[in-house]
């Protein structure tokens, strides 16, 4: 695991001032996501919202830090634990979950598979899932992105059109040919 995967220096830099520097956290892999598209429109609007707002009034560092001391360091720590490992962190976002009122069956790595699977869910190929992800090959993106319904009938949808496309070539090349 990367400490400091999200720096605060990482959103907006001067040298890059429509971008976002995200590091994947298990392969040290960089990509700069573009905040806004083509004709300037916001593509994460109430997010960029809250990291201008933390960029205004937070120190430089991790974006998510502990909100006590740490107790083999005087500064505030990422929540990591001995371990390498992010149990803490879980358990925080837990209470998040339940305190929101989101659904219990919700965790810290429904965010990230979720984005996945709603990437799925919208046409995405591997490929732009994979770019998302950082991930070098397909063979990770079932972990990630889940099959669903939505997927299943578009699969049926599009398998539907094909037949019909296929169909009406077939009768109009049979007209062509009498």
């Amino acid at each position: 695991m990367a400490i400091g995967a999200f720096d605060i220096s990482h959103y907006r830099p001067s040298e890059r001032p429509n971008s976002v520097r995200i590091v994947h956290p298990k392969n040290g892999e960089e990509a700069w996501w573009p905040l806004s598209d083509e004709t300037g429109a916001p593509l994460f609007p109430e997010l960029m919202d809250e990291l201008d707002e933390i960029r205004k009034t937070s120190l430089p560092g991790l974006v998510f830090r502990r909100d006590h001391a740490h107790r083999r360091s005087a500064t505030p720590l990422p929540w990591i634990t001995p371990r390498k490992d992010l149990r803490y962190l879980r358990s925080v976002v837990k209470k998040i979950i339940a305190e929101a009122g989101l659904r219990q069956e919700l965790s810290f790595t429904s965010f990230r598979h979720g984005g996945f699977t709603e990437g799925a869910d919208s046409d995405l190929t591997d490929a732009e899932l994979r770019a998302a992800g950082r991930h070098r090959s397909s063979r990770q993106l079932p972990t990630y992105a889940k099959r669903t319904g939505t997927q299943l009938i578009k699969a049926a949808k599009k398998r539907r059109e094909e037949r019909s496309r296929s169909l009406l070539i077939r009768l109009n090349t049979d007209r062509l040919f009498e």
